[in-house]
């Protein structure tokens, strides 16, 4: 396996795009599609890439400005977003269709997540779905001062990172087994979800300063492994068609972010492997490109589709609602993106000389974390895999 640095991992793009569809396939009326999980696949991603930036940029120049960050999650979260927003609101508006005001504005500020999941229950509408944003926003908001706490801390992130995932378990099954909280608090609530970002988080530590090479060299001696964590991951969903939120809460919201991110650490592995490089094909990466925009207009688009192709088969319909979303999300990304994210590049932390020749991380994450999965910059992973089979980079 090549170097993490100075490498594309359009794989991981390929990821994000994945998750999108299953986002997307779910809403439509998919039930026995893992909706969920593609919610929870961008989570471990965007906690890996951004905190993979944090440590690229401490390491280059020792420290991290905060807000630099600030200013390039805003440039490449906002104007989408807010874009989206006029445009659903005024259309409810002409279109004289009901709006819940209570979930217009919290969207507007990124706190609908709390907003749904203290009501229990909310009117499904083109905002709906923004509160997974709320969740990432609320994590780019804290997870930076949070990341310099762990790096000053004498025990540093190889205690503080899995003692906070664990504390995060505890208090979700005493919400849901003790005190019988609203199912759609636990799903929605940021402090309930925040361990499936930190998974991500100290998958990246864990990649970037080589720990547990042992585990690592067992999940990646073949490529065929990363069969597992995908049919772990189904397996889970169906246990949880079947359980009920008894197993999602208490055990699902547990493993699944583990599984995802032992298959985060394979793919990059084996992104160059007969088995997995039709995942770097190039319509796969663009999906995964303009896999933000994509996740912010699939809402308003789906439901017209379903009433006005009824009696046209599901799958049918599915296929004409996936070409609206890719194109609306098409024009959302070239029109609106773009240009905020050349705009971003001002605000890029100072390269030394050697980093400079490394694929710069940033341009697009999911739905939410502003960052490409596409190229990556670092330290070489050179534990994932025995070292017979590294390759120079």
């Amino acid at each position: 396996m090549r170097h993490l640095s100075g490498r594309n991992l359009p794989a991981l793009d390929a990821v994000r795009a994945a998750g999108a569809f299953l986002v997307i396939a779910f809403h439509f009326g998919f039930s026995s599609i893992p909706g969920p999980t593609g919610v929870l696949i961008f989570y471990v991603l965007s906690g890996f890439l951004i905190t993979w930036l944090l440590l690229r940029e401490h390491g280059q120049t020792g420290s991290v400005s905060l807000k630099g960050f600030y200013i390039r999650r805003a440039l490449r979260i906002f104007p989408a977003f807010y874009f989206y927003w006029v445009v659903v609101m005024a259309l409810r508006l002409a279109l004289d269709k009901p709006i819940d005001w209570g979930q217009a504005v919290s969207s507007f500020f990124y706190v609908n997540n709390y907003y749904q999941g203290l009501a229990g229950d909310h009117l499904r509408s083109p905002l709906s779905h923004t509160w997974s944003l709320a969740v990432e926003e609320q994590f780019y908001l804290l997870w930076p001062l949070g990341f310099l706490l762990v790096l000053r801390s004498r025990r540093g992130p190889a205690l503080w990172l899995p003692a906070a995932i664990i504390g995060v378990w505890i208090y979700r099954s005493i919400l849901h087994a003790g005190f019988k909280v609203s199912s759609v608090y636990i799903y929605e609530g940021f402090e309930a979800r925040a361990d499936h970002l930190l998974v991500g988080c100290l998958l990246a530590f864990a990649l970037r300063r080589g720990w547990w090479p042992g585990f690592w060299r067992a999940c990646c001696g073949h490529p065929a492994l990363a069969l597992l964590p995908i049919a772990g991951l189904g397996l889970s969903t169906l246990a949880h068609q079947r359980l009920g939120n008894d197993y999602r809460f208490l055990a699902a919201f547990v493993l699944d972010p583990l599984l995802v991110a032992v298959l985060l650490a394979q793919l990059i592995a084996f992104s160059d492997s007969p088995w997995w490089s039709w995942l770097n094909a190039r319509w796969l990466r663009y999906l995964g490109t303009i896999s933000y925009s994509t996740y912010l207009w699939q809402q308003p688009i789906l439901d017209p589709v379903r009433r006005l192709l009824d009696g046209w088969p599901m799958a049918s319909q599915l296929m004409v609602a996936l070409a609206l979303i890719y194109g609306a999300a098409t024009g959302s990304y070239y029109l609106i993106e773009k240009p905020f994210l050349r705009l971003k590049e001002r605000f890029s932390p100072a390269a030394s000389a050697h980093a400079a020749s490394f694929g710069r991380l940033e341009r697009s994450l999911m739905p939410d974390a502003g960052v490409s999965a596409g190229s990556t910059s670092g330290k070489p992973l050179k534990n994932l895999v025995p070292p017979s089979e590294q390759l120079p980079a």
